[in-house]
Formats: structure tokens, sequence, C-alpha cells
């Protein structure tokens, strides 16, 4: 050390390489930051370019699976709801039973 404000050695070590470590942190980000725009920038694009119909029929075919599932959904909830009946029968008729 040759001034006595300086930190010890390992310590300066440290300090280094959290410092290399925070800028490299931020370069990955930036880096990461500038693909995700020319992401954006080509489904802009691709949406652009798409024709109405195609559009469209992207929209319907997904209206169509949401439909489904809401469907199959409700055709679950609706067989658990009488299964849930049925225990509640059964229990009600053994506690008359007693």
């Amino acid at each position: 050390m040759v001034n006595p404000n300086e930190p010890p050695p390992t310590l300066a070590s440290d300090v280094n390489l959290t410092s290399l470590q925070a800028k490299l942190a931020a370069e990955n980000i930036c880096v990461a930051t500038s693909k995700l725009l020319d992401l954006i920038r080509t489904l802009r694009l691709s949406a652009l370019l798409m024709e109405r119909k195609s559009i469209d029929d992207e929209e319907e075919e997904d209206c169509l699976r949401s439909r489904e599932v809401a469907e199959k959904a409700l055709k679950e909830s609706m067989h658990l709801e009488a299964e849930l009946i049925n225990f509640r029968n059964e229990e009600i008729s053994l506690k008359k039973k007693e």
C-alpha cells in the first residue's frame, strides 16, 4: 500500500471484481433489451404485413379454442357438482338410518 487511505489489496480486488461484474450485467441488460426491441419490431412488421383475412382466421381459431376449453371446463364442473350432490345425498341418507 502506497497510500494509507487505500483499502487492503484483497478488498480492492473484490471491489474491482464486483465493479466489473456490475458493468458486465449492465451490458448484458443492454444486449437483451436490444434483442427484445428487434423482436418487437419484427412482430410489428409481420402484423402489418398480414392480410386482414389471415388475421380474422387466427382470431376465429383462437375463439374456437377458447370456447372448447370453456365447454370442457363447464362439463367437468357439472360432473364434479353431480358427484358432490350424490355424496351429500348418501351422507344424509346414512345419517337418517342412524
